[in-house]
């Protein structure tokens, strides 16, 4: 039977209402789980994200997709992690608190991280009162604020203990499982009720079989209401299973809080990650106790990826990345869609533990290099030409331009290399082949250590006469920038020209001149090979080298 004309306008008013509270309704309760299979807690952390735009731009995004938590990074205030003993400042306090009535508003959870020991200068003392009233007053102050979750973060941290700490607790489990009951049962007196999650010094699967002294003792000392991050079996983890999950939460005696380290591209600086998420288990949800992703410093960028993700994170069963993929692009106005699934193919097509990741042209000869080169301009010229994906562009166009850069140089080579002058980016092989190529603003080839199959770069140089009968090797290059001097080697044509601790600085790049030995340069093709020969290391970690210049200049026999 046809309603009547009042009743179908009624019946629409009602359903436009439905519509609307079955968007807001899985972000009503701070712990309620959304629709189907969904996680009760979900949503991202920001990455360096300097300042506050970012979040306010992230927060109705998370929203909009049905998420409900948002991290402030501990590299956002330098009084969360940098300067930890200062305290926030009144225009940062200002800033969070506006950010709070904002998602409130929204159904967001915020949630305030610091790092107390990463940066900490002196170190941080577990035993010292001056410090823990530290970490306290913090929290207490932006709890006022109406921020009700924390997160103390032990992670990447020098795990020595300080003489006093050494003295009084004897290892780093039971001196972290003391500060983190002492925090937890401080806070329980605040009102609303607070939540506390901690990040232990270990934090993967790796690393907890590893350390299994350290984190059954965190498991089992730890206060059963405090959360505990886990990023999964590694760093960047290609799978998290429920099995993976079950697994940890034996040594935890808690559901794990999955910190997911996709898509954030730290390790790999500037390339986006833009492919949907993958490897992550259907029946996930049900073994942790939340879910946070980490995403790129390029936030329009990261908006792909985790768009994705959040479709996995509120209906995690019916999840499939192809359908996701899709349904981002067709999110697009139609105009911008060519461009943005071609940013998808050129730069979303791989995944963590894919040989192809993360997405690079490796082009097999010239001729792939030119067709390569053709499908990435078009895709600079695509982003250029609307309006609406400018701030994607922005994110994207530093890898976009380096990588045309490459293609162009590949497409162009029609034999060796001449001239005797090799910038950074004439190297192949090393860290550079497949993450970033520039660094401080140089165009560099890099190289991490002996175990990573990324630890040589080679250059070809054509010497079209008689090699000069005494030469030098001048290179521009820095060590790792965390201080570390790694042990190198200096080749050319297997002759050695410098091998042992590397002489060059680690603050900025620096220049040294290296003799050639005699006899070892040739007519015609020579190559320079150099080489990261420090035996323990992984990649996107120190200890890194990296040559800015290298060039070959003969030496006046006076």
């Amino acid at each position: 039977m046809a309603a009547s004309s009042p009743f179908r306008a009624l019946l629409v008013r009602i359903m436009v209402l439905a519509a609307a509270v079955s968007l807001v309704a899985p972000l009503a309760r701070a712990d309620g789980a959304p629709a189907a299979d969904g996680f009760a807690v979900r949503g991202i952390k920001g990455l360096w994200w300097d300042g506050i735009e970012k979040y306010r731009l992230a927060l109705p995004w998370l929203a909009g997709h049905k998420l409900n938590f948002l991290m402030f990074c501990y590299t956002s205030f330098p009084a969360s992690g940098k300067d930890w003993r200062s305290d926030y400042t009144a225009e940062e306090m200002r800033q969070m608190g506006d950010l709070s009535i904002e998602a409130r508003k929204l159904g967001v959870n915020l949630c305030l991280s610091f790092n107390p020991a990463i940066w900490s200068n002196p170190p941080l003392v577990h035993s010292s009162e001056e410090d823990y009233q530290t970490i306290l007053r913090k929290v207490k102050s932006v709890h006022a604020l109406g921020i009700n979750w924390f997160a103390l973060c032990l992670d990447d941290i020098n795990r020595a203990l300080t003489p006093a700490d050494s003295e009084r607790f004897g290892n780093l489990e039971t001196a972290q499982v003391h500060l983190v009951n002492r925090l937890w049962d401080d806070m329980k007196s605040l009102r609303p009720r607070p939540k506390l999650i901690f990040c232990p010094s270990a934090y993967t699967t790796r690393d907890m079989l590893a350390h299994q002294d350290y984190i059954k003792a965190i498991g089992a000392g730890v206060a059963r209401d405090v959360r505990i991050f886990w990023t999964g079996p590694e760093v960047c983890s290609p799978r998290i299973t429920a099995a993976d999950a079950n697994r940890v939460a034996g040594w935890l005696r808690r559901k794990p809080f999955v910190w997911d380290n996709y898509p954030v591209n730290d390790m790999c600086p500037w390339r986006p990650l833009v492919g949907p998420v993958r490897g992550r288990a259907a029946d996930l949800a049900g073994a942790v106790s939340g879910f946070m992703a980490n995403p790129m410093k390029q936030w329009h960028a990261s908006t792909l990826p985790l768009a994705s993700l959040a479709e996995y994170l509120n209906d995690a069963v019916g999840y499939r990345p192809e359908a996701a993929r899709r349904r981002v692009i067709e999110s697009y106005p139609h105009g911008d869609r060519r461009a943005v699934g071609l940013l998808f193919d050129l730069y979303g097509s791989s995944f963590w533990g894919e040989a192809a990741f993360p997405p690079v042209p490796k082009p097999a000869d010239r001729r792939e290099a030119g067709r390569l080169l053709g499908r990435y301009r078009v895709l600079r010229a695509e982003l250029a030409s609307r309006p609406n994906l400018a701030p994607l562009y922005e994110d994207v166009s530093p890898t976009l331009e380096m990588d045309i850069r490459d293609l162009e140089r590949q497409a162009a080579i029609t034999g060796e290399d001449s001239g005797l002058l090799m910038p950074g980016d004439r190297f192949s092989g090393g860290g550079a082949e497949v993450y970033a190529r520039t660094h401080r603003g140089r165009w560099v080839g890099y190289v991490y250590a002996a175990p990573t199959g990324k630890d040589t770069i080679r250059a070809k140089f054509l010497i079209e006469g008689s090699p000069p009968a005494a030469a030098e090797l001048r290179l521009q290059a820095l060590n790792d920038d965390s201080g570390k001097a790694p042990r190198i080697s200096v080749k050319v044509n297997d002759a050695v020209v410098f091998e042992g601790t590397s002489p060059f600085n680690s603050a900025d790049f620096s220049e040294r001149r290296l003799p050639i030995p005699a006899g070892a340069l040739k007519q015609g093709t020579n190559v320079l090979a150099i080489s990261n020969i420090e035996p323990a290391g992984t990649l996107g970690m120190p200890p890194w080298f990296m040559v800015s210049e290298a060039e070959v200049i003969a030496v006046s026999g006076n």
